[in-house]
């Protein structure tokens, strides 16, 4: 004999959990100011230098977005769309994502829980290949130094890109499921 979904949801909504208020309060204010701090630092991220590469004597300096411009316009589509999946989209779904579920915690919607808590496993999970472009960033300046030939270096929205994934991943680390499932 199976068991409908309706039927699991109804034995779902009837466990409740029993959380201090305190604790819902800090749970919620500490990922609310991750995810500010997260969207601060996007700017600068996206705005600055990633990596700033010369050759022969010229100096250039790309942003993320140039990045994956570049790539695309010389024909490497395969690194753009991971550089534009890694470094853009990533980042900024997982803003969004845990607005989502604060936002659904605050209004009580009851029926956004089951959709919430996947939501919330999903963005655990690519919460760290956000950091691939900061990888990248620290390989390249490694491996290419030529000094006058080329070189390679970081640029200055390294540290606020870092930053930004780490903020990301403590809004998402920090936020906790059973706030859902506690009584109201």
């Amino acid at each position: 004999m199976s068991v409908g979904i309706p039927k699991i949801f109804f034995f779902i909504e009837r466990l409740t959990v029993k959380l201090d208020e305190g604790y819902k309060k800090k749970v919620i204010l500490k990922s609310w100011a991750y995810t500010f701090a997260a969207i601060c630092f996007m700017f600068p991220a996206y705005l600055l230098p990633m990596m700033v590469t010369g050759k022969m004597g010229k100096v250039e300096a790309n942003t993320v977005f140039s990045g994956v411009v570049y790539f695309f316009v010389h024909g490497d589509y395969f690194v753009a769309i991971v550089i534009f999946t890694a470094s853009i989209l990533i980042p900024i779904v997982k803003v969004v994502g845990v607005i989502y579920l604060l936002l659904i915690y605050h209004f009580k919607a009851k029926e956004q829980r089951l959709t919430a808590v996947t939501l919330y496993h999903i963005l655990h999970f690519i919460g760290k290949w956000s950091m691939l472009d900061v990888f990248v960033v620290a390989l390249m300046s490694s491996l290419v130094q030529y000094n006058f030939i080329a070189f390679a270096k970081p640029g200055p929205a390294v540290i606020p890109f870092a930053l930004v994934v780490i903020f990301t991943i403590l809004a998402t680390k920090n936020f906790d499921t059973k706030l859902y499932w506690s009584k109201i």
